[in-house]
């Protein structure tokens, strides 16, 4: 990262420290990794103008850290001006710097359901700008996961949250410190604390306050419609998922609720209109929250973590039609969301939603899953879908934000099933999308039902080009290349290294087939014989979305977080569990 754009964006970023920390009366920043902050993306360059709202955004300066961790470190031997040479990882010794991916550890979720496919656990790191070898905070550091399974107290929670994650079999961080690399200490983490809320599932990604001390995320009880929930944890409530698991609202933990499809406001009727597809996304700035249902309606929920959630307005989208999560682009001020086919822009005033524009992209219903990602720097909004609109290709789709046109990259047949999100590598965001490259999982030339790796890249406008530098990789699966789904992708840079995450379900029982592959992308994949440079096998089921955790040289401490899709035989995790599973992110853990 240059040091004129890197300087500016620090200089951005402490602003928005102070303020933000005045605000919610913390002293460091702290750094939320959720479902949205995959979502809405900002990169380096961009005009003026966009580069100082995208400044008012918490989530600019939150994806800054996240990227430029290491910059901190006290043990840097360069300056900031060239990434490339920072040499801090030679100075480990060698049993440290061998290649290890491993399942860390794994812990039941209950044998109901666990974390459901496409959704993202939540990390809430407590402090982001401490030195790489010391930023892990055993006590406040957390993931929460949500389950799929109907809660009851001391029972079955529906969402939980894990701390002490810096553990494994091998070496750790928790509680003690530091350690050798063969320890004594934990091989496990704890449960921060275990809710049963309500009386239903929790099917979508959960998002946290900034402060992380709340929880935003929506339970789907049997009737009634589903609940839009701000949680207020207390830590030591619940000891595992599903015996240990307590009702919030005592001892300081408490619960606020809004049944929100049941609540008449400007635009909409009150109803019990179901949501099977959307999760929250919360605008922080102006502490508001956009939520999808399956009638096609889209609301707008204001009072989020400092007041009182309260339905403000909604519209209808796209009458009857399940919509995806909603994404709000504080640049363009725009709020974008899809029925399923076409991508829908609209733009939140005082009182209601004002259509901006839309554009179709695929020609069968329900071929687009999870939500639009906005580039909020450069001005574009991608979705993946399992069709495009003759049918005939898996595709992603290129949008600007003034939804006027749109243009499409083949990645596959189409297919009956799901194409999930793929991920930007460093390059993208460091120096924009004429010199970086999209990484998605489609289809494999000749067969819709297996999936494959492809490379797209960028032309100088920025525009997306409709041919992959890459085509058809089908080694993100080295067992037998069995028919099966990719998880969403990951990317994380490391200030060395920039890798991708790739998980693959089976529809069959190959043993070992459920994968999860680490690729190295500093450079630019083109060829279609690459192959990963780490696997973990047997991820039963698949996996769901991942969440990432600290750019860190301690113990266990830089790891990637997920749930299985399916019961495991670990057992660590129990027989017949849905599993929370830490996997170490790169290969110097």
């Amino acid at each position: 990262m240059p040091s004129r754009v890197a300087c500016t964006l620090v200089l951005g970023a402490c602003v928005l420290f102070t303020v933000w920390a005045g605000a919610q009366t913390v002293s460091r920043p702290g750094l939320v990794q959720d479902w949205a902050q995959k979502h809405v993306i900002f990169t380096n360059g961009g005009s003026p103008a966009n580069i100082a709202k995208a400044q008012n955004d918490p989530r600019s300066w939150q994806q800054w850290l996240s990227r430029s961790v290491y910059l901190f470190d006290g043990r840097r031997t360069d300056d900031f001006t060239d990434p490339g040479r920072d040499n801090w990882r030679s100075l480990l010794p060698p049993w440290y710097r061998r290649p290890r991916f491993r399942t860390d550890w794994a812990v039941s979720l209950g044998g109901s359901g666990g974390m459901p496919i496409g959704e993202t656990p939540a990390k809430f790191t407590f402090n982001a700008t401490a030195p790489l070898s010391f930023p892990a905070s055993c006590n406040n550091d957390f993931v929460v996961f949500v389950i799929n399974a109907s809660p009851a107290a001391g029972t079955q929670a529906n969402i939980v949250a894990l701390n002490n994650l810096y553990t494994g079999t091998a070496s750790s961080s928790c509680p003690n410190g530091p350690q050798s690399p063969v320890t004594t200490n934990l091989t496990a983490p704890t449960f921060m604390w275990s809710y049963a809320v309500g009386s239903g599932q929790v099917y979508f990604s959960p998002v946290l306050s900034l402060d992380g001390k709340k929880v935003a995320f929506i339970e789907s009880p049997a009737t009634g419609g589903p609940v839009f929930h701000v949680l207020t944890w207390v830590a030591g409530q619940g000891t595992n998922a599903t015996t240990g698991s307590v009702a919030p609202g005592s001892g300081g933990s408490s619960v606020t609720s809004l049944a929100y499809t049941n609540t008449a406001v400007t635009g909409c009727t009150a109803s019990s209109s179901t949501d099977n597809n959307s999760s929250p996304f919360v605008d922080y700035t102006n502490d508001v929250a956009y939520v999808g249902d399956d009638n096609g309606r889209l609301y707008r929920i204001k009072g989020v973590f400092n007041g009182t959630p309260t339905l403000d307005y909604c519209t209808t989208v796209s009458s009857g039609k399940r919509l995806t999560s909603p994404v709000y682009d504080s640049v363009s001020g725009k709020v974008f969301v899809s029925d399923g086919q076409t991508v829908y822009a609209f733009t939140p005033g005082a009182t209601s939603f004002a259509a901006a524009g839309s554009v179709t992209v695929a020609g069968t219903a329900n071929s687009i899953v999870l939500s639009p990602i906005v580039d909020s720097t450069n001005g574009y909004v991608y979705v993946f879908s399992s069709h495009d609109t003759g049918n005939a290709n898996s595709i992603v789709s290129q949008i600007p934000v003034s939804m006027s046109t749109h243009i499409d990259a083949a990645i596959g047949p189409a297919t009956s099933n799901y194409i999930l999100d793929g991920d930007f590598d460093n390059q993208y965001f460091a120096n924009g999308p004429s010199k970086g490259s999209l990484y998605a999982c489609g289809t494999q030339s000749g067969t819709s039902t297996k999936p494959a790796l492809y490379t797209l890249t960028f032309a100088a406008n920025g525009q997306m080009n409709t041919t992959p530098a890459m085509s058809n990789n089908i080694n993100i699966n080295s067992v037998a290349n069995p028919a099966g789904a990719c998880s969403p992708l990951l990317e994380y840079y490391d200030g060395t290294t920039d890798r991708l995450f790739v998980g693959v379900g089976t529809s069959g029982s190959t043993a070992g087939a459920n994968q999860v592959t680490s690729w190295n992308i500093t450079s630019r994949i083109t060829s279609a014989t690459a192959t990963p440079t780490s696997i973990a096998v047997n991820e039963f089921g698949g996996i769901s979305g991942m969440s990432m955790d600290n750019n860190s040289s301690a113990y266990q401490a830089s790891s990637i977080y997920f749930g299985t899709l399916a019961t495991s035989t670990l057992a660590s995790c129990g027989s017949n569990n849905y599993c929370a599973v830490k996997l170490t992110q790169s290969l110097l853990q």
